[in-house]
């Protein structure tokens, strides 16, 4: 079954555009009547057929429609490792498990403080795609760690560090809250200071096992057990 992405979709039609439209007739050849699947990014599953073929984009009407509601909304914040291909492999994975939302954080033991947000996008959707998600998450460019608390809703926080061997290990510290989030540090760990105003906000300090894990690893990690629940 071959997914393609549409931001243009209403209660009857969609439009695809751009690449996922070259992708369909030029690549594919698919024709006039020919039945597929279209998924927006926010849960919904689109059973269309295409009605209109043009230089740059194409119409189909929406014969029946699907809704994928998750039970826990999940928000990865993490410090960007050096090598981008890292970052890379990580966002993919966590698409592939399940995200709504990936935030960047320049801490003080930072090393990266850019990250290419146009390559992480396009890997996250051909993720999702790939994987017949229907979920594709937000991505944020690096933010300084202090303002990322601008950025929080969820009613679970949870800070991962090394700084203490006493911490709660993440899977117990879980409860049943719809929604949570995760601080992941640099690969130098988050500063003292981090952690105490992250406390001081009500964030639990967790750990993730006794192994030293990678940054990015860290990150699959942490979404994996974050998504207790969800199935």
């Amino acid at each position: 079954m071959q997914f393609f992405y549409s931001k243009n979709i209403d209660d009857k039609f969609v439009i695809l555009k751009g690449q996922e439209m070259i992708h369909c007739i030029a690549v594919l050849r698919k024709k006039i009547n020919d039945l597929i699947y279209i998924v927006d990014g926010k849960g919904s599953l689109f059973y269309s057929k295409i009605i209109e073929i043009h230089s740059d984009y194409c119409k189909l009407l929406i014969e029946s429609k699907k809704r994928v509601d998750r039970k826990i909304n999940i928000h990865l914040l993490i410090s960007p490792t050096k090598n981008h291909k890292r970052i890379e492999w990580m966002v993919e994975k966590v698409v592939e498990i399940g995200i709504e939302r990936i935030s960047f954080l320049i801490c003080k033991n930072s090393i990266r403080q850019k990250i290419n947000l146009d390559r992480l996008n396009k890997i996250a959707l051909s993720a999702m795609k790939q994987t017949q998600n229907t979920f594709l998450p937000i991505i944020d460019q690096c933010i300084p760690f202090s303002e990322a608390f601008n950025l929080i809703d969820s009613q679970e926080k949870y800070i991962a560090h090394l700084h203490s061997k006493n911490n709660l290990s993440l899977d117990k510290a879980l409860k049943k809250g719809n929604s949570r989030c995760i601080f992941i540090g640099p690969e130098g760990d988050f500063d003292k200071n981090e952690i105490e105003y992250s406390l001081s906000q009500n964030f639990i300090e967790v750990s993730l096992g006794l192994s030293r894990l990678r940054t990015e690893t860290s990150g699959i990690v942490s979404t994996t057990i974050l998504n207790i629940g969800n199935e």
